[in-house]
């Protein structure tokens, strides 16, 4: 599902990945900085495209 999640507000180093803290429409949520959830970065357009886990959408 393509869908616009929000803007990264902030990011947390925890030790062992960083996660994104993101805002939008559903509130927030936060994105783990992992290879797995992370697709692309394309910081031209501003955009980071993640492949989230089931149950990490509100």
């Amino acid at each position: 599902e393509n869908r616009h999640l929000g803007r990264i507000l902030s990011v947390f180093p925890t030790g062992s990945n960083d996660v994104y803290v993101c805002r939008g429409d559903d509130g927030e949520i936060l994105i783990p900085a992992i290879a797995d959830v992370i697709v692309n970065v394309d910081l031209a357009l501003h955009r980071i495209t993640v492949n989230l886990p089931e149950g990490l959408l509100p």
